[in-house]
């Protein structure tokens, strides 16, 4: 039997065409917290009809708080940001492309604040989920979002499934899938993703991880950090075991600027 892990992230959700609606501070965000409790509840049944025997959801926007368990189906449990309970497959749901994506709904790297190179490449939370996942040892089935997150899914993670739920048009404005329609599509796509275990794929990253981190303004206390440096460019450079240290890195980077 199947442990689900959703990570579930909220700028690519379906129905969420403003960017004001995924922003805790104004009025517009509890009815896109209501869509992404909506989604999330469409995918965790397409998984449990698929044999999933337990499902699980990281809420990762905004350092997560945006769901409450009241607000999910009974058997879909809000989780830490941990893989030790041991999960078979990961779900990466309602993404956003990386910072820097031109075309892209509210384009960015966990603040957008932050751009990431990550083993000379820019990377984004596609990449960086699904190689934490990857180095415990978890693959990821289906990855959905915007359309520009998922041109970036089939750059970053060869092989998996993707489903697109909206266009850009513009940073701050989308045109979403009608919802009866876009559920009924992530429901068939989820029940496919999660049956297809010769599908599922594991990316994980070079070790060590060189990154380079770009802030915007720069910070003059993230050099207070001893092993980073930062190059001629004004990019913090150094090296971690992990992608999770590089995630927990940029949580640090941006709490302290």
């Amino acid at each position: 039997m199947t442990r689900v892990l959703i990570i579930a992230d909220m700028e690519g959700v379906i129905g969420i065409e403003r960017k004001e609606a995924c922003d805790p501070r104004l009025p517009e965000y509890e009815a896109g917290a209501q869509l992404l409790a909506a989604e999330i509840n469409v995918v965790a049944a397409a998984a449990r009809q698929a044999g999933a025997m337990s499902v699980s959801v990281i809420d990762w926007h905004a350092g997560g708080g945006n769901l409450k368990q009241e607000m999910l189906n009974v058997g879909v449990e809000i989780v830490p940001e941990d893989f030790s309970p041991g999960y078979d497959v990961v779900l990466l749901t309602g993404f956003h492309a990386m910072a820097g994506t031109t075309d892209a709904f509210i384009s960015h790297t966990m603040s957008q604040r932050v751009t990431l190179e990550m083993n000379g490449e820019q990377a984004g939370e596609l990449a960086l989920l699904s190689r934490w996942a990857g180095d415990e040892g978890v693959p990821v089935a289906i990855a959905t979002g915007d359309r520009a997150a998922t041109v970036e899914s089939k750059r970053f993670l060869p092989g998996t499934p993707t489903l697109t739920v909206k266009d850009t048009l513009s940073w701050e404005r989308a045109q979403a899938l009608p919802p009866k329609q876009a559920y009924e599509q992530i429901h068939r796509a989820v029940v496919r993703a999660v049956s297809d275990r010769d599908g599922w794929r594991i990316y994980q990253s070079r070790t060590p991880v060189h990154f380079r981190i770009k802030l915007n303004p720069e910070s003059a206390t993230a050099t207070k950090i001893p092993w980073l440096s930062r190059d001629a460019d004004g990019w913090l450079v150094g090296q971690v075991d992990s992608t999770k240290d590089v995630i927990d890195l940029i949580d640090v980077l941006t709490a302290l600027a």
